[in-house]
């Protein structure tokens, strides 16, 4: 009863707000202040709406999904994602860097984080290889369809967390495809902390490295597993190796033989994202696919 009192309130004096402004004086560009709603409602979701498209066409893109996102919260009568996407949508119609959603800022089942995890560090590996400028409209909307999937699994939205995990994979896939040279040289398939099962974005990965294999595009492969620096380096050296280990069962049961694999393990050694001691990163909890 508190908090539907607080909403009220809050909705109240908005709509004060509203009603005295003067239409005349409104801003015509966008400028968003985290904690004045009044201004994100009347002001800067105005002025995002019918700017002419500028700035970055990466950024453009999240400005339209994001819209959408907040569009769609709006009809749920929900009024927390309301803000949130909004804001969004104000920061990347300014240029900002607007990043994905961050797993633990959902309140979602352990046993479905590995997934997320996983699936944050693959889009975040796609955008930091140049993936924003090679393919921005895909690369824009992988990123709002994750935020939408991670938003509608912690709503118990079964239907629209496989809508927003499907538009995801999709648009994931072709910045991988506008990435990849005319073969590509490396594959990755990513963990989530501390573990080493695969998930089901994992899979797809290695489902492909196993089709290349049958294809004859590759003769021998070579799994290099790794892990971050958030535990000792003795424990983080057995977890690469289990990661390795996991990956090379996945291919031995989609038909890649034994003999054709070469697996390695690095532990905490070699990470992709530098970090200090203890820092837990998503990119370096991975297996890094080679061949000749």
């Amino acid at each position: 009863m508190v908090a539907k009192r607080r909403v009220a309130l809050l909705l109240g004096l908005v709509l004060t707000a509203a009603g005295c402004a003067n239409p005349g004086d409104r801003m015509v560009a966008p400028e968003p202040t985290v904690l004045d709603d009044a201004d994100l409602y009347f002001v800067d979701m105005d002025a995002v709406r019918q700017m002419a498209p500028q700035g970055a066409p990466f950024t453009q893109g999240l400005r339209v999904g994001y819209l959408d996102l907040t569009d769609q919260a709006a009809g749920r009568v929900d009024l927390a994602d309301r803000m949130h996407f909004g804001r969004k949508a104000v920061a990347s119609a300014k240029g900002l860097n607007v990043q994905p959603d961050a797993v633990p800022l959902r309140r979602i089942a352990e046993t479905a984080k590995g997934e997320f995890e996983a699936a944050r560090a693959r889009l975040l590996a796609a955008l930091d290889a140049n993936g924003r400028l090679r393919a921005p409209a895909d690369a824009a909307k992988a990123q709002t369809a994750f935020d939408c999937w991670l938003e509608r699994t912690e709503a118990g939205d079964q239907a629209g967390a496989a809508a927003c995990k499907a538009r995801f994979e999709e648009a994931i896939a072709a910045v991988e495809r506008s990435l990849a040279p005319a073969a590509p040289q490396q594959y990755l398939v990513f963990f989530a902390w501390d573990r080493a099962d695969i998930s089901p974005v994992a899979l797809q990965v290695i489902e492909q490295v196993a089709a290349d294999f049958k294809a004859g595009r590759m003769v021998r492969l070579h799994l290099a597993g790794h892990a971050d620096r958030s535990g000792p380096e003795a424990y983080n050296m057995r977890l690469s190796e289990r990661r390795a280990r996991a990956v090379a069962r996945e291919l031995e049961r989609l038909g890649v033989p034994a003999s054709a694999l070469d697996l390695k393990w690095y532990g905490e050694t070699r990470p992709r994202v530098p970090t200090a001691d203890g820092v837990r990163e998503a990119q370096n909890r991975r297996v890094e696919i080679t061949w000749d």
